[in-house]
């Protein structure tokens, strides 16, 4: 199913599913990132839908404690990312402290 998706984005649009930022989207992120392996929340959200479809397509137990106005989904029709609305988490420093 996801090889579907993905092929409906195609390449450029794909990259807006995973962690594909430019230098500075982020404090102290000085450098572009371009990772094919992590998905930002737009990639997580559609890799969801794609995996709540198939649980539905394969019938299984577990669809009966999803939410009752769930819609189908259709891989090759991704939701547009313009449309989808994820608010920042605040950015903290991990930082070891002093001492430990």
């Amino acid at each position: 199913m996801t090889r579907i998706l993905y092929e409906a984005m195609g390449v450029e649009e794909s990259k807006h599913a995973f962690v594909h930022y430019p230098a500075n989207t982020y404090p102290g992120q000085d450098k572009p990132l371009a990772d094919n392996t992590h998905f930002n929340p737009y990639g997580a959200y559609q890799i969801a839908k794609c995996v709540i479809e198939g649980m539905k397509q394969a019938g299984l137990p577990l669809v009966k404690y999803l939410r009752t106005d769930n819609e189908g989904y259709d891989p090759a029709c991704p939701d547009a990312r313009e449309t989808f609305k994820w608010n920042e988490s605040p950015f903290t420093e991990l930082e070891k402290p002093d001492g430990n």
